[in-house]
Formats: C-alpha cells, sequence, structure tokens
C-alpha cells in the first residue's frame, strides 16, 4: 500500500511536502520488504516491485484519473508481468502454493505454540483445519493476491486524497456507484470455460484462479447495487451498518451468492439505472 501510495503522489505535479511523504513512504516499504528471507519472502518483494512498475507506467502513459481505470489497468499489468516472469523460472502453480503453505504454515505453528501445547487435542485439531485451509489458500492464491492487491490499492488511493496537497486525481468513489467496465464479464465467461473444459486440464490452475479474482470483483459489484438500495430506501447510518455487519456474519452463505448474483446479472440490467427510474417515477416528475 505505501509504494503505490508514493507512486501517486510523484505522479502529478507534487508538492515539496509530497516528495518528502513519499520518500518515506519508499523507504518504510524497502524496510517491511527486506524484513523476509524465504523464497515467499522474495516472491512478495517482486510482486510489489511489478506492481509499482506497472502503477508508474500506467500513470505516466495513460493518465487514467478515476480509480477503477487506473487500478485494474496497473494490476492486470503486474499479472502479465508476474505470468511471463514465473513461465520464464519454470515456477509452476504446484510450486507457488507449496512455497505459500510452508510459508504460512510457520507462522501458524508460532501462533499455536503460544495457544495450545504440543500433544493436546485443541493443538491437533487446529493444526488441522489450518493445514486443509492453507491447502485451499495455496491453491487459489494468485486470485486472492489479486484481490488484496485491489484492496490494498483503494486505501492508497483513499490516503492520496488526504495527503496530497492539492490531489488532481478523482476521488474514490463511495461503494453504492462502484462500477467497472461491463466487456470484463467476458473474464468470468472464458475462466468458467478453462475450468469447465475437460482437454483445457493445463490451464484448469489459471482458469480457476481467474473465476476467483473475476469473481471477487463482481461479488463487489453485487454490494455495491445493495448498497445504492439501502441508500434509497433511507437506510443509512450508524443502524445501517450494525445490521450489514451482523447479517453478513450470520448469513454470508446466502449473502454472498446473491450478491455475486446481483453483480453479473447487473452488466445486462444494471439494477441502479432501474432503480433511479423508479424513483424518479415515484415523485411524480415529468
Amino acid at each position: 500500500m505505501a509504494a503505490p501510495l508514493a507512486v501517486c503522489l510523484v505522479a502529478q505535479r507534487p508538492a515539496r511536502r509530497d516528495l518528502l511523504v513519499a520518500g518515506v513512504l519508499l523507504a518504510f516499504s524497502a524496510l517491511l520488504l527486506a524484513a523476509g528471507d524465504d523464497r515467499f519472502a522474495q516472491l512478495e518483494r517482486g510482486w510489489v516491485v511489478l506492481l509499482t512498475g506497472s502503477l508508474v507506467i500506467v500513470l505516466a502513459v495513460g493518465r487514467p484519473r478515476g480509480f477503477v481505470t487506473a487500478t485494474l489497468a496497473a494490476v492486470g499489468g503486474a499479472a502479465a508481468a508476474a505470468a511471463l516472469l514465473m513461465g520464464a523460472t519454470r515456477l509452476t502453480a504446484a510450486k507457488l502454493a507449496g512455497m505459500a503453505e510452508q510459508h504460512y504454515f510457520l507462522q501458524t505453528r508460532q501462533l499455536l505454540d503460544l495457544l495450545a501445547p504440543v500433544g493436546s487435542d485443541l493443538r491437533e485439531s487446529a493444526q488441522q483445519s489450518i493445514q486443509t485451509g492453507l491447502t485451499v489458500f495455496g491453491d487459489f492464491l494468485p486470485g486472492i493476491v489479486l484481490l488484496q492487491t485491489l484492496a490494498a490499492m483503494a486505501l492508497a488511493w483513499a490516503l492520496y486524497q488526504r495527503v496530497a496537497r492539492e490531489p488532481e486525481r478523482e476521488p474514490l468513489p463511495p461503494l453504492a456507484a462502484f462500477r467497472f467496465n461491463d466487456h470484463l464479464i467476458w473474464g468470468v465467461a472464458l475462466s468458467l470455460l478453462v475450468v469447465v473444459l475437460p482437454w483445457l486440464g493445463w490451464a484448469r490452475d489459471l482458469g480457476g484462479n481467474l473465476l476467483v479474482f473475476f469473481g471477487g470483483l463482481y461479488l463487489v459489484r453485487g454490494v455495491a447495487v445493495l448498497a445504492a438500495v439501502a441508500i434509497a430506501t433511507g437506510f443509512t447510518g450508524f443502524a445501517a451498518y450494525a445490521v450489514a455487519l451482523v447479517g453478513t456474519a450470520l448469513l454470508w452463505w446466502l449473502l454472498a451468492p446473491a450478491a455475486l448474483l446481483l453483480g453479473l446479472t447487473d452488466t445486462l440490467v444494471d439494477w441502479r439505472l432501474r432503480l433511479a427510474r423508479v424513483i424518479h417515477n415515484s415523485r411524480g416528475q415529468p
């Protein structure tokens, strides 16, 4: 998050304070990246470098002012460069998943050493559950990392508006207004096709991770539709956030598929436009 924020500050007509803050952020990023010494930590450093470089190119060449366009272009460019490097270095998805599982298993084992003694039933049960979760996490690591990167970029973009003396780019849009190019629906279709067709088994890992990424995007888009409905009905404020938090915690298994369906169909239906028309007609305006 710190490195993209520094790039956003520098990639405009920065004031002296902006340059100073950017320098501090880059130094802080370098210290954090130098902390790890295993192979997975090296891959994390490489991803941050690719993402930062891709963002520099996007802001310098394309000069997008909006968050969604700039972020998707930067993440897409970094992902393409990472895929090329993986092919050149023969780093397979299986090796990447194995390194991720080992890295996070060592971290969780340190936590288990503090919470549960060796040989206890609780430790054995927790260790098996963690191992199962890490296996799934490793299989879909690229897609999860792309979604985490989008979230970090959103935070960096919001902080840029606060930190920059005279921000030149558009502010982060409210959740209810979140949308992106409708042509990305083809990413969902192609990813699903790769996963389903048996003769494309060699690309199934890629298709599954792209499906996780695009599914996460459309899930957030569906949540944006629900947020627009809540605002239109006057259900806002602290009570709305509290109900949303509790409802998500208790009914996530129902709300997540519903939000995903809303996000996918919003490409064709445009639920928020229909909602605006309903509100307009209900007020009896010509």
